[in-house]
Order: C-alpha cells, then sequence, then structure tokens
C-alpha cells in the first residue's frame, strides 16, 4: 500500500468545490520517491502497475482495477470534464494526490503529460484452464521485448476478441508504463498467462489440444490459405530472432503475410494485427 508521509503541511487548494490535501511541492517527499521507483524501474514481480493518462486510467477503471493512489495536477484536479472519472477512481480505492506540475514532471515518461496518473494493483493471473478451453483464441508474444509493440498488440488481440495473451521468455511486461499506454489500458480486459520458457509456454498450450500457429516471415503457409480453427493460440516471436524454436518442435506451424517488393517482413505488430484479425474472421 502506498501510505508514505501526506503532504507537506499547509493549507491545500479547493477543487470542484471539494477540499483537497495540501499539494505536494517537493520530488524528495517520500511517496513522491516510492512513485518514482515504480514509474522509472518497473518489474514483472511488482504487486503494483502505474497507469498514466485519461484514456488508460478510464479503461482499467472500466474493468474493474483496484486503484491505491491517483495523482494530479492542479490543473487535472480542477478539470470538470474529469470529476466523474476521478469520483470512479476514487470508489475503486484510490487515495487522491495532488502535486505540483513539476513534481509531475519528475514522475512522467510522457513527452505531453495529461497530469494524471494512479497506481493500480497488478491483475491477478488467469487459471490456466481457461488457457486450453474448447474457445481459446489466444495471442502469444515470444520474447517481444518492446513495450510499444507488447502493447500494440494487446490492444489488437483484445479488439479482435482474443480469450487470453500469453508472454513468454523476455517479453516486455503489459504491464509495464509503456505497454500500458500502447495498448490504451486494454491489458486489463483480457486474461493473461506468464511463462519464463518458450518451451514450457508450448507444452502447456500444444499438450492442452490447442493448435499452434507461428507468424515467420519464411513460413511455408499464407496467411490467406490457413485455417484458424480454434482452439489456436497465435505466436509472434521477438522482433530480431522470431520465435523460439521450441514452438516448431511442439508441431507449430509457420504462416506468413505476404510482401511487396523489397519488404522483407512486417514489424511484428503489424504482423499481429493481420494474422489476428484474419484469426477473428473480421477481414
Amino acid at each position: 500500500m502506498f501510505d508514505g508521509p501526506s503532504p507537506e503541511p499547509g493549507e491545500g487548494p479547493s477543487y470542484c468545490g471539494r477540499a483537497a490535501d495540501p499539494m505536494i511541492t517537493s520530488r524528495g517527499n517520500p511517496l513522491i520517491r516510492e512513485l518514482r521507483t515504480l514509474m522509472r524501474a518497473p518489474t514483472r514481480r511488482a504487486a503494483r502497475v502505474a497507469v498514466e493518462g485519461w484514456r488508460v486510467l478510464d479503461a482499467a477503471a472500466g474493468a474493474g482495477a483496484r486503484f491505491e493512489v491517483a495523482v494530479y495536477t492542479p490543473e487535472a484536479a480542477g478539470d470538470p470534464r474529469r470529476a466523474a472519472l476521478r469520483d470512479r477512481l476514487r470508489v475503486l480505492g484510490a487515495r487522491e494526490v495532488v502535486v505540483a506540475p513539476d513534481v509531475f514532471a519528475a514522475l512522467t515518461q510522457v513527452e505531453a503529460p495529461q497530469g494524471a496518473l494512479g497506481i493500480a494493483a497488478r491483475p491477478a493471473p488467469s487459471d490456466l484452464s481457461r488457457l486450453t478451453a474448447a474457445g481459446t483464441f489466444a495471442a502469444v508474444l515470444d520474447g517481444v521485448q518492446d513495450p510499444g509493440n507488447v502493447g500494440a498488440i494487446v490492444r489488437t488481440a483484445a479488439a479482435a476478441g482474443a480469450t487470453a495473451v500469453v508472454t513468454a521468455g523476455a517479453a516486455a511486461d503489459p504491464f509495464g508504463p509503456k505497454a500500458l499506454r500502447a495498448s490504451a489500458g486494454a491489458a486489463f480486459r483480457v486474461p493473461f498467462f506468464h511463462f519464463e520458457r518458450a518451451a514450457a509456454a508450448a507444452a502447456a498450450l500444444g499438450g492442452g489440444g490447442v493448435r499452434l500457429i507461428v507468424a515467420d516471415p519464411r513460413g511455408a503457409q499464407l496467411a490467406s490459405a490457413m485455417s484458424f480453427a480454434r482452439p489456436l493460440a497465435l505466436v509472434f516471436g521477438n522482433e530480431g530472432a522470431g520465435a523460439d524454436a521450441a514452438w516448431q518442435h511442439a508441431g507449430a506451424a509457420a504462416v506468413r503475410v505476404p510482401t511487396a517488393g523489397a519488404v522483407e517482413s512486417l514489424n511484428v505488430a503489424a504482423a499481429a494485427a493481420v494474422l489476428l484479425y484474419r484469426a477473428a474472421g473480421l477481414i
């Protein structure tokens, strides 16, 4: 729980007619130091995640995320357009804290911050039985390291109706700040699973009767000719090295998205968008 000392003594301003706690004006405040650590050095093992920006906060709140702290600049805290969302965050457990703009700048990693961020509990891992159900439609991120790519794929997977997202190996944390922004908060709406090794993920999925298809620019089959019958797991590999050999050993089929001209392959997030929508029957 973020239970660091309250803001510095002094009379606080009022926002939208509501008395507020005194504004934090020091970057050395213990609460701010704790928040900076979470924002700057997130880890998959952390019990809390940083949620920045109104859109992501709204998505997390809509998914019922449990909040501990909501941090605003005075301008953000006084914006009447956001009053309903701030109320929802308080209902979800958020302790509201107002900080000076320069203090917020020490927290954010966004070039043009909106002056609002929250700290929420990381969603608990889903039950593995959900991963091998008859209707499984999973997106597997095997070693995808760029948080922007991870977030984009999670967002697409949610939009395509995926029933699960799996990360394996050195894949970036979908609940890291950059990945959450890239997913627009969609990470809170999809069941997640993580495996330390691709071989363990392949064994869990393949052993549970889930069809495995790996996106590979050298794949033998074109996406247009592939069957995407469920239960299904679409595997997207590392940006440079591709998917781990464990998937091939587990009997995965390799599918490619055709390209024209001198372009050898698509960015992993772009390939994922094509294949996820194709598998969902949306294109």
